[in-house]
């Protein structure tokens, strides 16, 4: 025996095993009387194999291992292979070459039906023949499955990125935990998101009714106009992702468009192992929790979002999500923010009203040219912000629309759930941490000094953003601006102005307005306390 041997684990702890039981032995020559005595005081003995089992070995088979010793050395002690190794000794070679007959003709036949098959013809006893016993030989005959390609042919490669943004994957989860006080239980509702490979940050994820073209552009609006635009964008072959509104957005945004292959998930795994995440840490609190209202479902999304999920190291990568996406040198390609809102709307076919010259959209009424009164025109709209609606007639734009009249219709607020409350509101500490975080940084400074003027006002608030964010403002962060100085306001202008120094020397520039307003908010707000707090110190 030679190394040219293929010596198998097993045949090699065997060898050793019998050098440990050989070792007492002195490999010097002495008088065939003392050798003798000693291989017989050891064949008294028990030794542990191994496998963890006592044996005992007789004279003969000591004498036999010491003479191969002082002939080979370890590798005379090491098992000999059966002469009979890779003959079949349960299946006879007629039963073997009926079986491998049978592979032949349909490559892809299971065993167990060859085995049915070898049943039929009466070349085998129902019952006599295992299954693995059959693969093992036809495996050995090369007629396996996996040899002929028919089975577990499939190779996987593993995704490896450079720096965030370029590749983005998305993909919708459910998850029955909208409380129905009416009927004491839990309706179904549907995340949307997006996951960045590289870093496994998510730019934007939302929870919506439905799955529907419209939750999954508002949701890649969004996510854009926070994080910059990705190089592909990698999702399944839903009916929404197949859409063309979804595949032509991307286009026009300069972002490559990849489908999987169907029923095959393996490309999709770092948002299909967020989705086991969302499932396991946030679904269970909302559920305790019982919220009838999807809006504050999303409020403490966005809370463990942003404060649970990307501030925890990930397991993939080592890193937090939000620590990983802010990779040196790296700097995101945002969009033209009026772009991405012209862009991402969804397509209806409206007939224009002959006498009030209007196009109606989910209840609301948009004036249009009078000269279109009584015709067929396309109209793309937001269906989550209807400010406005884009009118196109054969294929050419007309107009800009803005709403006639407002036609707003008002839910019935949904009652309170009974249930005892919760102990600790844990998703309600999540929010106030995330807010607090913000506060932090403005309690830092000179808060109580700052007191609003009368001389700014709407006006000179919006020319301060304006100047601050280094461009003109779009009809929707103008209306959110001032939604914000009239319903949370009026802002003090040093107020404001280190608001916005603050959210662009942490966030940067270009993103979405309502990033900016946040801080605004959250500097504002913490003023207010300073003042009272300055107001109830005075005697």
């Amino acid at each position: 025996m030679s190394f040219d041997d293929d010596i198998d684990d097993r045949r090699r702890h065997i060898a050793l095993f019998r050098e440990t039981v050989l070792e007492e032995i002195d490999t010097e020559d002495r008088p065939r009387g003392e050798l003798s005595a000693q291989i017989a005081e050891i064949a008294t003995r028990s030794f542990e194999t191994p496998w963890g089992k006592l044996r005992s070995f007789t004279e003969r088979t000591l004498w036999s291992w010491w003479g191969l010793y002082k002939e080979q050395g370890l590798l005379g002690l090491v098992p000999k292979l059966r002469k009979d190794k890779g003959v079949s000794r349960e299946i006879t070679p007629q039963v073997l070459e009926a079986a491998i007959q049978a592979r032949k003709e349909v490559p892809s036949r299971s065993t167990k039906t060859i085995i049915d098959v070898l049943v039929r013809r009466q070349l085998v006893p129902p019952g006599s023949m295992a299954r693995s016993t059959l693969d093992r030989h036809l495996e050995q005959a090369g007629f396996s499955r996996r040899r002929l390609k028919t089975l577990g042919a499939k190779r996987y490669i593993r995704l490896l990125f450079e720096q965030p943004n370029e590749l983005w994957v998305g993909d919708y989860h459910e998850a029955p935990i909208l409380y129905e006080p009416r009927t004491d239980s839990f309706r179904t509702i549907h995340l949307c998101a997006e996951i960045d490979h590289y870093s496994k940050l998510v730019p934007h994820g939302q929870w919506y009714p439905n799955e529907r073209i419209a939750t999954l552009e508002d949701t890649f609006k969004k996510a854009i106009l926070k994080r910059g635009c990705p190089k592909k964008s990698y999702v399944d072959n839903g009916s929404v992702y197949r859409s063309h509104a979804f595949a032509f957005a991307l286009a026009q945004l300069d972002i490559k468009h990849c489908r999987s292959k169907r029923y095959t998930s393996e490309g999709r795994g770092a948002i299909e192992r967020f989705n086991r995440t969302v499932a396991e840490q946030f679904e269970p609190e909302v559920r305790a929790a019982r919220i009838a209202e999807l809006d504050k479902i999303n409020l403490f999304w966005e809370a463990w979002l942003e404060e649970r999920y990307h501030r925890e190291k990930h397991e993939a990568t080592g890193q937090a999500p939000i620590d990983r996406f802010a990779l040196d040198g790296f700097a995101p390609r945002f969009p033209d923010p009026a772009l991405v809102q012209d862009t991402f709307r969804v397509q209806a076919r409206r007939r224009v009203h002959p006498k009030t010259s209007t196009v109606e959209v989910d209840g609301l009424h948009f004036l249009v040219e009078t000269f279109l009164r009584g015709r067929w025109v396309t109209v793309y709209y937001d269906p989550h912000r209807l400010d406005d609606v884009l009118v196109f007639l054969n294929g050419k734009r007309v107009q800009r629309a803005l709403p006639a009249q407002p036609n707003e219709r008002p839910l019935p607020t949904p009652e309170r759930p009974t249930a005892a409350p919760l102990t600790f509101d844990y998703l309600a500490a999540l929010r106030a941490a995330y807010d607090q975080r913000l506060a932090e940084a403005a309690r830092r400074l000179s808060l109580s000094e700052w007191t609003p003027a009368t001389s700014f006002d709407l006006k000179a608030f919006l020319d301060l953003c304006a100047q601050m964010l280094g461009k003109d403002l779009s009809p929707y962060e103008h209306d959110e601006l001032t939604a914000a100085f009239n319903g949370v306001g009026p802002f003090s202008e040093p107020t404001a102005r280190l608001a916005l120094e603050h959210a662009l020397k942490l966030r940067g520039r270009g993103l979405h307005v309502s990033v900016y307003t946040q801080y605004l908010k959250t500097f504002h707000l913490e003023a207010l306390r300073a003042l009272g707090a300055k107001a109830k110190e005075k005697p």
